[in-house]
Formats: C-alpha cells, sequence, structure tokens
C-alpha cells in the first residue's frame, strides 16, 4: 500500500522489501510476538525507514511511467480541438484527459492512503492536490467556452505538434531503455501535424480518432525490462 506510492524507489525493490516484511510478521506471529512490536505507533514511520533504505529508480524509468501520462494528456486535447475545428479549450476538450490521467496517477496514491494510520496531514495534503489537478483545467475549460482567451491559432498548435515530435526524438536518442515508446509518441505527434495540416474533413477527423486511440494504448504500453535497476 503505502511503500508503493514512493515514486522514486524502485517497484522491484519495494515489492521485495514487502514479501520480506510480510514473511517475517508471519514468523514473528507463529512465534507468539505482537505485530504493533514492529512499528510501535507510528506505522507511516516504520514504511518510511524502510523506504530510506531502498535504492531509487534509473530517470529513464520515470520517464516510462509518467512521461506518457503528460503526452497524453496534450494530445487527446489537441485531437478533441481537431475534431471540432475551432481550436479551442471548452469543458469538453478537457474533462475526459483530465479524467484518465487522474485514474491512472490518483488511484495508485488512493491505494497508498489506505495504508493503516497515515497522518491526516498527508491524506489532506493529496486531496488537496488531486482536486486542483481535476478542477483547474475544468475551469479553464468553462470560462474559455464563454471568451476567446484560450483560443489557439493552427500555426502554434502545429509549432507544438513538432516541438514536442522533437523532444521525443530526443528523449528516445538518450533513453534507449525506452526508445520504441518515445518514438511511438513521436509518430503521436506527426499523426496530429497532418491532421493540423490538412483542410477539415472526414479525413481529419478519422486521423484525430485514430490519434486518440493510439495515445490510450500506449499509456499501457511499458518496454521496461525485468530489473529496473540493471537497464541502462
Amino acid at each position: 500500500g503505502y511503500l508503493r506510492t514512493d515514486l522514486r524507489k524502485d517497484p522491484y525493490a519495494i515489492e521485495q522489501a514487502i514479501n520480506d516484511l510480510l514473511t517475517t510478521l508471519t514468523d514473528a506471529q507463529t512465534a507468539g510476538h505482537r505485530v504493533a512490536a514492529f512499528f510501535s505507533d507510528d506505522p507511516q514511520t516504520a514504511a518510511d525507514n524502510i523506504l530510506k533504505e531502498l535504492p531509487r529508480v534509473p530517470a529513464w524509468y520515470l520517464f516510462d511511467q509518467y512521461w506518457p501520462i503528460v503526452m497524453f494528456l496534450f494530445a487527446s486535447i489537441i485531437f478533441t480541438m481537431l475534431v471540432g475545428q475551432e481550436h479551442r479549450l471548452s469543458l469538453s476538450s478537457v474533462a475526459a484527459p483530465v479524467a484518465v490521467v487522474f485514474a491512472f496517477i490518483g488511484v495508485p496514491f488512493a491505494r497508498g492512503i489506505s495504508f493503516n494510520k497515515v497522518s491526516s496531514k498527508t491524506i489532506f495534503g493529496l486531496l488537496i492536490a488531486f482536486a486542483l489537478f481535476i478542477i483547474v483545467p475544468l475551469l479553464i475549460g468553462y470560462f474559455s467556452a464563454k471568451t476567446n482567451a484560450f483560443s489557439f491559432s493552427r500555426p502554434l498548435l502545429i509549432n507544438l505538434c513538432v516541438g514536442l515530435g522533437l523532444v521525443n526524438l530526443c528523449l528516445a536518442g538518450y533513453f534507449r531503455t525506452i526508445a520504441l515508446l518515445l518514438i511511438s509518441w513521436t509518430g503521436i505527434w506527426l499523426l496530429a501535424l497532418l491532421g493540423l495540416l490538412l483542410p477539415a474533413s472526414s479525413l481529419t477527423v478519422g486521423l484525430a480518432i485514430a490519434g486518440v486511440l493510439c495515445a490510450t494504448l500506449l499509456l499501457f504500453y511499458h518496454p521496461e525490462p525485468k530489473s529496473v535497476m540493471g537497464a541502462n
């Protein structure tokens, strides 16, 4: 639960630590010892001490896990605007992508805060962060539906697609372990670029739908090795 919410630590090392902890607790119960004696009155502090001993994940792993979520948020919003041909942020263009992003990020944290005696300060901070993460984009979408302040020109969106495509290519050259994932996202941005360059038609709508579907599939694609720390 709580141990798995630390994004900086090697998840395989975390699972091994959990297995070792469960084995130790089971042996202690069998021997007649109280489980609470291992944690005293502060299980979160005990868990934090365990986390301090675990290795950190490399940078490529963080990109593998969370870069697709960032890319999905931008890509799905642009593809939605491409379907509408208005190039404006609206409630409909941000609600679904934000909901998906919240599911991918929020669910693991929600599982973590179920750990025994997590401090109310920790829970309150997480709830505030997630509330802002959902509410702010929705408010932007709501108010932008009544004003042109959040309209985007076609050249701006084209430059954004080109820029993000190049960023993914550069990252693919740097993080060879997940190069295929990053090149795939480059393909997504090329698809968005093609849709923006073509005149509005049923073809551009089809490209936008295909782009959203492909971006969604890439959320579940993680070409990681069996051992995070063993990869370059």
